[in-house]
This record gives structure tokens, sequence and C-alpha cells, in this order.
């Protein structure tokens, strides 16, 4: 936990589920942070540019590759992504826009981007359905 005049930095993320339960602050996500896309999305103007980690490194940190997950929001949405969508596209935890951290009412603190305008699908609703915002927990499920 980092600490900042004696207060704890406060967890945005709970990872559970198939993996030892762990908490991430901010400031641990991105020292995570191994992915960039470039992609333009339904909800936001032009293409836009999203770090974060990705759903591969978040399994392979925890020795999970070749599970599914399962990402909830703050208003208890939430959305799977299946393996083979985690090898093909790689979405990230996004958890800066444009060089700036999202708060809360624009999406943040943390928002699964996939690289839309890589794979020309920006009009696939599977996959915005899956581009889950607020996000402040993930399930790691069983391998498929």
């Amino acid at each position: 936990m980092l600490v900042s005049h004696g207060v704890k930095a406060r967890p945005i993320l709970i990872l559970y589920g198939d993996v030892a339960k762990h908490s991430f602050t901010r400031e641990e996500l991105m020292q995570l942070a191994d992915r960039t896309i470039e992609t333009k999305t339904p909800w936001t103007e032009g293409k836009q540019v999203f770090l974060g980690v990705s759903a591969q490194k978040l399994l392979k940190t925890h020795d999970k590759q070749g599970h599914a997950l399962k990402v909830h929001a703050l208003n208890d949405y939430w959305s799977k992504i299946p393996t083979d969508e985690i090898n093909k596209y790689n979405p990230v935890f996004a958890i800066k826009k444009n060089g700036e951290w999202m708060p809360i009412r624009d999406k943040g603190p943390i928002w699964v981007v996939y690289p839309l305008s890589e794979f020309n699908q920006y009009d696939n609703e599977i996959l915005h359905s899956r581009m889950v915002w607020q996000v402040n927990r993930i399930e790691v499920l069983g391998k498929e």
C-alpha cells in the first residue's frame, strides 16, 4: 500500500474468484500498466488513448492464463469476458484516458476498453456490452 501523509491509498479494484483475493490501488494498477489502446468508442468523440493493465497481463500476473473474467461495475452491472476474446483482443482495464485519470462521472476509475478501431469492430454490440465502466471488482473464473 502506498502511504501519503500517513493515510493509506484506497483500493479501487478487488480481484477475487479463482485467485487469492487481492486489492489494488490506482498507483499499483499504474505500476502494472502494460497496454495502450487508441480507439473510437460509441461513448466518446473521435479516437481516444487509453492506458491500463491488459487482461492477459492481469491473468499472467496471477498465473491464470486461459481463464475467463467476470467484470463488475459500481452499479452492479457485470459482463463476462471469455477467454477467446482475451486471447484475440486483449482488452485493457484502462485507468487513464488521454493521459488523465478517469473520474467516476466519466466512466472511471476503471473502464474495460477493447481495441475496436484496430479490429474494425466499432459497431459490435456484443463487445460494447463487455466494455464495462466504473469497474470495481473482477472475478477470475475457471478455465474455458
